[in-house]
């Protein structure tokens, strides 16, 4: 084998490696993006940390501000929160995040609405 040959069987197969390695780490991102998308349906989770009175209504005040979401529920007690993704919506769970990180912050004083333990229930 000459030395271009030599030289374009080694490129070829370091694109075939670049391809073997690189499909699981795109199955993995899309399985990631899919997890991160809340499809219509009624879902419940632990609130971080629901620190006063006003947290509850905050929290709802935040959800109900996504045009996604309805029916919000905040039990301060429990430190949980139910809540419905509309008929032909969807909404990303990262937002909903955001959302309850900015509306945690404004409160202040410890308040942590990071959501846990999701589960739809219907």
């Amino acid at each position: 084998m000459n030395t271009k040959t030599a030289f374009l069987v080694a490129i070829a197969t370091l694109i075939l490696l670049a391809m073997v390695v690189a499909a699981p780490i795109a199955a993995g991102q899309a399985k990631d993006a899919a997890k991160d998308v809340l499809n219509p349906g009624t879902y419940s989770a632990k609130v971080k940390a629901i620190v006063c009175g006003g947290c509850g209504p905050l929290i709802t005040k935040t959800l109900q501000g996504m045009k996604q979401i309805d029916s919000v529920s905040v039990d301060s007690a429990k430190q949980t929160v139910q809540f419905a993704v509309k008929k032909n919506n969807t909404v990303k769970l990262s937002d909903v995040q955001k959302a309850l990180k900015a509306a945690a912050d404004k409160m202040g004083m410890g308040a942590d609405y990071e959501l846990s333990d999701l589960k739809l229930l219907k």
